[in-house]
């Protein structure tokens, strides 16, 4: 490779040991040497130059004092630890004149290492440092290494150094909070809160000088003044108490930063926090108070509660006894039939109403005497099967009339407990499976026998058992959801009673669906029951659907209502004395077949019945408007419902009238065209 000529080489600057391109190297090379003790650069001795060199090319941030005025020089990676108002007069400036307000503890440190000439190292030492017009406590860890002359005498100190205020002030403001956090735990009253901010402050005097707890209008006109080391942090903005604020005159050797209002805003937090723990505290021991004064309250509610629920059995099985006498005597005397009218059927009514009521009043004074511990078992040995038969005869009125298929798989063993709970048990049980099967649907009675141990399952196949209800399916008064529909009737207490009837025979039962619409199990577990036992023998019971009902030729020109009830018996009953009044009476069990019969001949009065299964009365009633010729119909709610509110939502849905179960036949003759 030919040699570049002599011309065409880069020039090198003057004093290559100071360098170039960066603030301070430029300031040490410009800087007028000449004035100070150190004299001109090209003056300078070796050491001296050596010692600049290594300084300006540092990336540590270093400092070096030369001679006996000892005179500063610097490089760049220290000049932004001056803060504003130092550098860069500091460049040439001797150290006592430059840093006056720590010199009491550097310039000593710095005058051993030049008498020892043996390096010395601090750590996290507090220097006091004039930084944005304030005196701070700034924190350092720094070496200082003696400088040898040509002469070989200590002739300058190097100072390498890293600034630690940032982590001295997090430890120190970490250990403050902590010892706050301890205090306040022991606090019992907000007065005690006081005295623990009161002497944390004391404790930590070079964060806060005091702090002032401030409550209601107080803590809404306080404002910060930074100017002033007054910091405000509002427990509003913590999102913890609304009307509570802390007023915090801060040290004036801490800046107000970031880091500052981190530490107040948690020194708040901490505050709050305990201030509410204190109200709840004071909220828990009045509610402890009232739950003890209510605990002595508890037996006597229950008392008159029990009391209440057999007083309401007794009084409801007296209008019962007159009604079944009245049906017995008439089936005696054979009454209308003399007279050329059939009672048969309307007999049939009243028996179905009355024996419902029956079973009501029995479950309430089972639920009342099971609550009073009243209920004793009277157990006897006899055939399993005459116990579900009853069982079975309790249930068959529902069954029949939804047209239910039930199979029966019954074992031929004899089995020890109380025959008459254990059907009342069963019978609950196939109730509700023929009560929440749709129509035409399936049941299964089941027994299974292990030894001396029993389990009956009855099954269906009908609208399941929701998960959210599953954990609360025996609970009293629990029923599924029934918005207006109350026609599958019930209180709510069948299964309450089943479990606790089966727990006394020491049993257990359990239920299992999977989901809406998926049907449901139940189980019975009785355990050490079975007397003997042989090869089940499974039987089919077909349960008969009711004839339907015929409501007889219309009379020419009559007046064609529609009456729309699941209730079947009700709605045979209204036709019934419809067709006496000289209407022409049609009946509809359900929405479906009300709006097919209204679209194969529009009815000119349709009475609804508001609480229908899948389709309240509301929306049957929009439906059959938006029929043809469904805009001239005369629309009657039936509820059992009549508030004032009841009437008016009815009103709104487009009905004529609004009445109420039981129907008054003056009211009624007064909606009827």
């Amino acid at each position: 490779m030919a040699a570049l000529p002599v011309s065409s080489l880069p020039a090198m600057p003057a004093h290559r040991f100071i360098g170039a391109g960066t603030p301070m190297r430029d300031l040490v090379r410009a800087f007028p040497w000449h004035t100070t003790a150190l004299g001109p650069i090209d003056a300078w001795p070796a050491s001296l130059r050596t010692c600049v060199g290594v300084v300006l090319h540092a990336a540590q941030p270093m400092f070096l004092y030369w001679g006996e005025d000892l005179v500063q020089v610097y490089n760049d990676a220290f000049a932004p630890c001056f803060g504003a108002g130092k550098h860069p007069q500091a460049l040439g400036q001797s150290g006592p004149a430059c840093w006056a307000e720590a010199w009491s503890t550097v310039g000593p440190q710095i005058a051993h290492v030049r008498r020892s000439g043996e390096p010395q190292v601090y750590a996290n030492q507090l220097l006091p440092m004039l930084r944005h017009g304030r005196l701070q406590d700034v924190y350092w860890n720094y070496s200082f290494t003696p400088v040898f002359d040509d002469h070989d005498c200590v002739a300058g100190v190097l100072l390498v150094c890293t600034e630690t205020t940032v982590q001295v002030l997090a430890e120190r403001r970490r250990h403050a909070l902590d010892l706050l956090g301890r205090a306040l735990l022991a606090c019992r009253s907000e007065a005690d809160v006081a005295v623990a901010i009161a002497r944390c402050a004391a404790d930590h005097p070079r964060d806060l000088r005091s702090v002032a707890l401030l409550r209601g209008e107080a803590s809404g006109t306080a404002v910060s003044d930074p100017d002033a080391g007054l910091v405000v942090i509002q427990g509003a903005e913590l999102q913890l108490c609304a009307e509570l604020a802390l007023a915090f005159h801060v040290s004036p050797h801490a800046p107000v930063d970031a880091a500052c209002r981190q530490f107040l805003a948690q020194f708040t937090a901490s505050v709050c926090a305990t201030l509410s723990r204190l109200e709840a505290d004071r909220a828990l021991a009045l509610a402890m108070a009232e739950s003890e004064r209510l605990h002595g309250d508890l037996d006597s509610t229950a008392r008159i509660k029990d009391e209440f629920l057999a007083m309401l059995g007794h009084e409801l099985r007296n209008p019962l006894a007159p009604i079944v006498t009245a049906l017995k005597l008439m089936k005696l005397r054979g009454a209308g039939a003399h007279d050329g009218f059939d009672t048969g059927h309307e007999q049939e009514v009243i028996q179905r109403q009355v024996d419902h009521l029956v079973r009501l009043v029995d479950d309430l004074l089972d639920v009342s005497r099971l609550a009073r511990g009243k209920v004793e078992l009277r157990k006897e040995t006899m055939p399993l099967a005459d116990i579900l038969n009853r069982a079975i005869e309790m249930a068959a009125p529902l069954i029949e009339q939804k047209q239910h298929r039930l199979l029966v798989d019954v074992p031929t063993v004899r089995w020890h407990g109380d025959p008459a709970r254990l059907a009342q048990v069963v019978a609950n049980l196939l109730n509700n499976a023929a009560r929440y099967t749709p129509h035409a649907g399936h049941i299964t009675l089941a027994t299974r026998v292990r030894g001396a141990d029993l389990q009956i399952l009855v099954t269906d196949d009908g609208n399941g058992i929701p998960a959210s209800l599953m954990p609360h399916i025996f609970d009293l008064f629990v029923q599924g959801s029934r918005k207006l529909d109350r026609a599958k009737g019930g209180l709510g207490i069948g299964l309450a009673l089943a479990h606790n009837l089966v727990r006394m025979h020491g049993g257990t039962i359990q239920a299992y669906s999977g989901g809406e619409g998926r049907g449901s199990t139940f189980t019975i577990n009785l355990p050490d029951s079975v007397v003997a036992e042989a090869v089940p023998v499974p039987v089919l019971v077909p349960i008969a659907a009711p004839a339907p009902v015929d409501p007889g030729p219309a009379a020419s020109g009559s007046v064609r209502v529609l009456v729309v009830d699941d209730n079947q018996d009700a709605a045979d009953s209204l036709a019934e004395l419809l067709g006496a009044l000289g209407y022409e009476a049609s009946v509809a069990y359900d929405p479906a077949q009300a709006i097919a019969a209204a679209s194969v001949s529009m009815p000119q009065v349709a009475i609804l019945d508001i609480g229908l299964p899948g389709m309240d009365g509301f929306e049957l009633a929009g439906r059959l408007r938006a029929l043809p010729h469904g805009a001239a119909v005369t629309l009657i709610a039936l509820s059992g419902y009549g508030r004032a509110d009841d009437k008016a939502r009815s009103s709104a849905a487009g009905f004529n009238a609004h009445l109420v179960k039981p129907v008054n036949l003056g009211d009624l003759q007064t909606a009827l065209p």
